[in-house]
């Protein structure tokens, strides 16, 4: 006679453990957001600041809107990167948590097939029928759970192609802009000579 005390409570363990799993792969991703906003809000301070200051040092207008157009592309960049480590973030936590569910999975799977082969064995006779469709729909779940799987990886391994791929045309928009800006500078500088 099986030990169903003891069952309930290895099963309830075993939820314990896998909430208490999600939790803490949650919040070690939150803390990476926001240890990143911390450092963010703290370089923004600082580029403002020397902004300010360097302003205040300006001679004429034509010198301040100059810094100003110079200063407003590497913050382009900045939320650039800053996007791209939000997003590094996202996807090391969802693969985490996606590691953690499946292992929870393959655990339950396991018991329920050990399950199914503990009633099989001391099923009556003539019971074969729903034995063998019990079989059949763990193999189904099994094969459907890898299949939704493969799909979460590849659906997360195109987001990330594509965040690379509108990071890199991003930065190149930028660098052009950056070498129009330094080419208009020389010119106004030149026609001022």
């Amino acid at each position: 006679m099986p030990d169903f005390q003891g069952q309930a409570a290895t099963a309830q363990q075993a939820n314990i453990e896998f909430f208490f799993g999600l939790a803490g792969t949650m919040l070690e991703g939150e803390e990476k957001l926001v240890r990143l906003n911390l450092e963010t809000a703290k370089t923004a301070f600082a580029d403002w600041y020397q902004r300010v200051h360097d302003g205040m040092a300006k001679k004429d207008k034509q010198e301040v809107g100059d810094l100003q157009d110079a200063l407003a592309l590497p913050s382009a960049e900045k939320v650039l990167t800053y996007e791209r480590q939000v997003a590094e973030i996202a996807s090391s936590t969802q693969t985490q948590l996606a590691e953690v569910v499946n292992a929870r999975y393959q655990s339950v799977s396991r018991q329920v097939q050990s399950f199914v082969e503990n009633l099989a064995q001391n099923s009556p006779v003539g019971s074969e029928a729903a034995i063998a469709f019990m079989k059949q729909t763990i193999t189904l779940a099994n094969t459907t759970q890898e299949s939704v799987q493969r799909a979460t990886k590849q659906a997360v391994e195109a987001v990330q192609s594509n965040l690379d791929a509108a990071t890199k045309a991003a930065s190149e928009v930028t660098e052009a802009a950056d070498q129009a800006v330094q080419n208009a500078t020389k010119s106004k500088a030149v026609k001022e000579r």
